[in-house]
C-alpha cells in the first residue's frame, strides 16, 4: 500500500472519529442542549447565525440564566 493511500485512509478514519463519537457526545451535554432548547424556544435558526453573532449569544443565555433565577 502506498505511503499516500495510508495517509488518505488515516484521514478519512480521523473523520469519522470525530463525526461518528465525538460530535454526538458533544451535541449529549448538558451545555448544547440547553442552548438548542433556548433556540427553538425563540425560533431561531442556527444555521442562519453569522459566527460574529455567537460571542453575542452567550451574553444573552447568560443575562436568561439571571433572570430565571430571580422571581
Amino acid at each position: 500500500m502506498s505511503h499516500r493511500r495510508v495517509r488518505f485512509m488515516a484521514v478519512i478514519l480521523g473523520v469519522l472519529v470525530v463525526w461518528g463519537l465525538v460530535l454526538p457526545r458533544l451535541a449529549a451535554t448538558r451545555t448544547v442542549r440547553e442552548r438548542t432548547r433556548w433556540l427553538e424556544q425563540h425560533q431561531i435558526d442556527p444555521a442562519a447565525m453569522y459566527y460574529t453573532e455567537l460571542p453575542l449569544m452567550d451574553r444573552i443565555l447568560a443575562k436568561e440564566r439571571s433572570d430565571r433565577s430571580f422571581p
